[in-house]
């Protein structure tokens, strides 16, 4: 919508139903119907019509907001209104809300612009007293009255080519290239060439074309080569003395200049604010057209973790974008009226900038979710190459008779809580939006894999490789599977033990270093062992003579007490740190009447009888001596602190720790 001349607004038609000397008006751009200043008879003997002949054609392969406003030439306050949806547009104007659904999308748009005639009302019949109607100028309905019309019409031919992953981006653009081209070849008023080349045809057989436009057509083109045929016969399409053409662009003269007190068009908006009105819908849109394009892939239709959370962003960013053109609707009308100035829309703009749907924090989220798609895709590719297969019905696995032993690659962060979207959730919500920013915390979720975390899913991908590929491994199912564990961020490797359904988190034991030697006396040596890995579950020291071939094996006892020793001192000190007491004699808090419930952490397995000391003391007997040295060589003691036992006790601790938190203030309860 521009100002010419003094006072006079030249404005699109957009398909609406103009006629001179209808009264619109500019606070809410609306036509206002079924009343007039004029009667109609008065009205037509004061036309004047000038033929005016043009056409123009343009193509774009951009679909930006500002491109495709700038190719149907609106600007201004005007394009502010439309996308607020103060404008319902109709014909050819309807290409400006069709955009692309993915940036795997090629696009181009061809743009057919015709002029036919203008019509305009003469300067006399503006004059005030041929006015028939001036209760008009009471009633506040209207701020200006349609001087002016140019007839003629639009039309755009939107061809779109679906780009598969697998596809050769360098061939892509090659075709596209070559639709541009033939394109671009067209001359107004010339005969359309509507053969295709073998390089064209290739080119245009994958591409879709939707038209929008200001002709009534028999039917719409759906391929290049029928838009072409379409575009060749869209002159007779206007009729035989273009009379089928329709306001394209109409002139407004302000009532305020008929009579003093007629309503006024106080305010446009600048320029700075429309751009910036302009790139919040840009990022808004931005951001669902690359959900959209994560949905389609590998990772969301493996993982439903994974896709929920690329679901909900989008679902988010469409009811935000709604209320948004809700809110600007409803404001613009008010900043043209003069009933709001103009910050409130920079204070609308200002509230975005501090909500959870500023452009740099869904920019940086996508970004995070993108890396994370690829790394996921690749792992998944190599997964399968190994034999692994996606199963996400763990029950369905574990049920199955046929399947003793299932080792996992899991993924175990995609049902970790999302910083932004729990933000997005909250603002959205009507019961927390009022306290929204005062209550969440400053956005500083890190967005992607940290690097120790794809250190550690390359780490676990190897080891997962090689268990495949071991001929010792018991008989087992290997999967790939999403399950969440907070301790093991990114992936790990779960197995599930003979039909078991309980997991265990699998950690290979590292190559332990080499004994140091302490002393040598006589035929004995004392070596000093470094403790074992927590996955260790047996150390072994091999030796053997220099001169001799074969290496002889013996089990470290000393390094279970040590290692059962150590992980005990672990356990209690952040038991003590957590406020429980150390006590073995509970008949004391059994018989206090103050204490009504008492909540102990118990190492269950301390007392467990131990093989080797049981041997030792039937050795150490006279009377069974002689029988034990007949026996088979006694057997080596096992510790009972194993992997899966170490994970058990540290799931205990936390549920103790936070049963503490709940119920620690609480005097009546005592933690042991």
């Amino acid at each position: 919508m521009d100002s010419v001349g003094v006072n006079v607004i030249e404005t699109a038609a957009l398909g609406r139903p103009f006629q001179l000397g209808m009264l619109y008006d500019c606070r809410k751009d609306a036509l206002v119907p079924g009343i007039t200043l004029w009667d109609k008879e008065q009205l037509q003997q004061s036309i004047r019509h000038h033929p005016q002949i043009n056409t123009d054609l343009n193509i774009t392969a951009s679909d930006s907001i500002e491109e495709k406003y700038h190719l149907l030439n609106i600007d201004g306050n005007l394009k502010l209104n439309i996308l607020s949806g103060l404008i319902n547009v109709r014909g050819a104007a309807k290409y400006l809300s069709d955009t692309k659904k993915s940036f795997k999308q090629q696009r181009l748009t061809l743009h057919y612009h015709s002029t036919t005639k203008f019509e305009e009302l003469t300067m006399n019949h503006l004059a005030s007293g041929n006015i028939a109607h001036y209760e008009v100028f009471d009633n506040d309905t209207a701020t200006h009255v349609v001087t002016a019309v140019l007839y003629g019409a639009n039309a755009c031919f939107v061809f779109d080519r679906e780009v598969a992953s697998d596809e050769d981006r360098n061939t892509v653009e090659g075709e596209v290239k070559a639709a541009f081209d033939k394109l671009k070849g067209i001359s107004v008023g010339a005969q359309i060439d509507l053969s295709l080349n073998d390089k064209q045809k290739t080119a245009v057989q994958k591409m879709s074309c939707t038209f929008y436009g200001d002709f009534q057509l028999p039917s719409n083109p759906t391929s290049f080569e029928d838009a072409l045929r379409v575009f060749a016969d869209l002159p007779k399409l206007l009729g035989e003395n273009r009379e089928l053409a329709v306001p394209l662009k109409v002139w407004l003269y302000p009532l305020d200049k008929l009579h003093s007190h007629a309503a006024k068009l106080q305010k446009d908006i600048s320029v700075g604010l429309i751009k910036n009105v302009e790139s919040v819908f840009e990022n808004l849109s931005t951001t669902e057209m690359k959900c959209s394009d994560l949905l389609k892939d590998t990772p969301s239709l493996a993982f439903a973790g994974f896709c929920d959370k690329i679901m909900h962003m989008k679902q988010n960013c469409h009811i935000y974008k709604l209320s948004f053109m809700k809110k600007l609707g409803s404001l613009l009308p008010k900043i043209h009226g003069d009933i709001e100035k103009e910050t409130a829309l920079i204070e609308l703009l200002h509230d975005h900038e501090e909500c959870p749907f500023r452009g740099r924090d869904l920019e940086k989220w996508m970004k995070g979710k993108e890396q994370e798609s690829v790394i996921i895709k690749t792992l998944l590719r190599q997964l399968t190459d190994f034999g692994a297969t996606v199963e996400e019905n763990l029950d369905k696995i574990l049920i199955d008779l046929e399947v003793e032993n299932v080792i996992s690659y899991n993924f175990t962060s995609f049902e970790w809580p999302d910083v932004l979207l729990s933000k997005q959730k909250a603002f959205l919500s009507p019961s927390t939006k009022g306290n929204n920013s005062e209550d969440a915390p400053d956005f500083k979720q890190k967005t992607g894999f940290t690097s120790d975390i794809k250190k550690n899913m390359k780490s676990n991908l190897k080891i997962f490789k090689k268990l495949i590929k071991s001929k010792t491994c018991k008989p087992a199912k290997f999967i790939v599977a999403s399950k969440e564990i907070k301790n093991n961020p990114g992936s790990c490797i779960i197995l599930y033990e003979n039909g078991s359904g309980e997991a265990t988190c699998f950690t290979p034991p590292l190559k332990p270093a080499c004994p140091v030697t302490e002393q040598i006396s006589g035929h004995s040596v004392v070596l000093k062992v470094s403790p074992a890995c927590p996955a260790t579950e047996e150390l072994r020291l091999l030796y053997k003579m220099k001169e001799e071939k074969d290496w002889k094996s013996q089990s470290v006892l000393q390094s279970h007490d040590t290692e059962e020793s150590n992980s005990v001192d672990k356990f209690l000190q952040q038991l003590c740190d957590s406020g429980a007491e150390v006590n073995n004699n509970l008949d004391t808090f059994l018989s206090d009447i103050k204490v009504k419930n008492l909540v102990c952490y118990t190492f269950s397995s301390l007392d467990l009888p131990d093989d080797l000391l049981s041997d030792q003391e039937h050795f150490l007997k006279p009377s069974i001596m002689r029988r034990n040295s007949e026996k088979k060589p006694y057997a080596v003691s096992q510790t009972w602190f194993t992997g899966s036992i170490r994970e058990k006790m540290r799931e205990h601790l936390e549920i103790f720790q936070k049963l503490m938190f709940l119920h620690g203030d609480v005097e009546s309860v005592k933690f042991l």
